[in-house]
């Protein structure tokens, strides 16, 4: 992927704040190293936006590579299974502290048996499958939104209302990930299949792909693209424009109502990396058990690794040649958004798509805040215009009434206010508090 071009250094946002990219860029000329099984798999029964899954399987039993081991269809919509990524047996179920909701959740403990890797539902044709075929077969496989999200992706793919505008996002705004980059030098052709079989369950008029690279920089997915009659708009380097709004917003030039979504204005956003999903369940019969995420340490540089959910934060770390016991804090997922996990023995899950390792000289930058200067930077620099710092306020004092007032709920949790703060504040907790505070009342 390597252009004769100096690839975009910074990201330029609201306010005129410049966000640093060196980790990407180190990044994106990385090719996916496939990351073996660990001895044993932690894979927990909710991977996802909604409710937690039921067990299909018991202490004991022999699971196969790609099985599905938890499911539950009484509990709505937004459930979506989870799927054995190896060949074992299950030693455990248990309560663990979740990676993202910092939660004791359920997961199953599998002894890895070996790294064999057989598809285990069998492929459709796509001209022969109905849409609603095809949508069951994307739940069936445990499909979810592969940009850091996690929305179940069959809910996305089933709208009730006409869609005009299939987006797809390749636009990959975290400054620590590379991954999505990656995907399109490698399996250009996969991810075109799985835009095609997203506009066949959509019916969708028109395809747009976003990117935010330059033109020469993935020749054989321009290509393709052209090919199929996509065209690419090529969007302006900023972070928080990867949002799902402001994307649309950026594109299209429509916005979403307040309380509504984007298929009620006729729009619908996947990830790049998602359409990839989407092919292989449909066309390999492969669920979703594994992904690729970029690993970056001051030590190893960027890497892209291809790593199973529930393979063990530690076991990637010593794959790639590092002890865990040489870092004192890791972020998984997005260096802005994502949560740092208390010890690297938590797990891959489908929303990793970042591990990011600091020693002892990177010390966690929130850990001693000082007192709220009210010099409104968080406010400047918020891409959808609400105000962090009196949110925080009104979330400590449990005000659901001024919470309503100051619209907290769309918040993105970008984290920018709390990136920018000159206190070292970590709002982005004060908001995501205060959003499920309204959600509960």
């Amino acid at each position: 992927m390597k252009t004769n071009e100096k690839p975009v250094s910074e990201f330029v946002e609201k306010g005129g704040f410049k966000m640093d990219l060196s980790m990407k860029r180190d990044a994106v000329d990385s090719p996916f190293i496939f990351i073996p099984p660990a001895k044993e798999m932690v894979v927990f029964l909710r991977q996802h936006i909604g409710p937690e899954t039921k067990p299909s399987v018991q202490v004991g039993d022999k699971v196969f590579y790609g099985q599905k081991i938890g499911d539950d269809l009484s509990g709505g919509p937004l459930v979506v299974p989870i799927h054995s990524p190896v060949n074992g047996r299950v030693v455990a179920l248990t309560q663990r502290q979740h990676p993202e909701s910092g939660k004791k959740e359920m997961a199953l403990i599998i002894e890895t048996h070996d790294d064999k890797q057989k598809p285990y539902y069998e492929p459709l044709d796509p001209d022969d499958a109905t849409t609603e075929e095809l949508q069951e077969r994307v739940r069936e496989a445990g499909v979810v939104g592969l940009g850091g999200a996690s929305f179940p992706t069959h809910v996305k793919l089933s709208p009730e209302k006409p869609i005009s505008h299939l987006l797809i996002n390749a636009k990959e705004s975290d400054p620590n990930i590379a991954c999505d980059s990656r995907l399109m030098v490698e399996k250009p052709a996969g991810i075109i299949t799985g835009i095609k079989l997203m506009t066949q369950m959509l019916e969708a008029d028109e395809v747009i792909f976003a990117t935010r690279t330059k033109e020469g920089e993935i020749p054989e997915f321009e290509k393709l693209l052209g090919e199929n009659d996509i065209p690419i708009i090529r969007i302006r380097p900023s972070y928080s424009i990867g949002s799902e709004k402001l994307l649309i917003k950026e594109i299209l030039d429509k916005e979403i109502p307040y309380g509504k979504y984007p298929p009620d204005i006729g729009a619908v956003v996947h990830n790049v990396s998602t359409a990839h999903a989407v092919k292989r369940a449909v066309i390999d019969g492969e669920p979703l058990v594994s992904r690729g995420l970029t690993m970056y340490s001051k030590k190893t540089g960027g890497k892209n690794l291809w790593v199973r959910m529930g393979t063990p934060v530690e076991h990637v770390l010593e794959s790639v040649g590092v002890s865990p016991s040489e870092f004192e804090r890791i972020v998984i997922g997005s260096t802005m958004m994502g949560p740092s996990i208390p010890n690297s023995s938590y797990p891959v899950l489908k929303a990793t798509s970042g591990i990011t390792a600091f020693t002892q000289k990177e010390p966690d930058p929130y850990r001693n805040p000082l007192p709220c200067i009210r010099c409104g930077y968080c406010n400047t620099v918020c891409p959808v215009d609400i105000y962090p710092q009196l949110i925080m306020e009104a979330e400590k004092a449990g005000d659901i009434d001024r919470l309503k007032k100051l619209h907290v709920e769309v918040c993105i949790d970008c984290g920018l206010c709390s990136y920018v703060c000159p206190s070292r504040i970590r709002f982005t907790p004060y908001l995501q508090r205060g959003k499920q505070k309204i959600r509960d009342t």
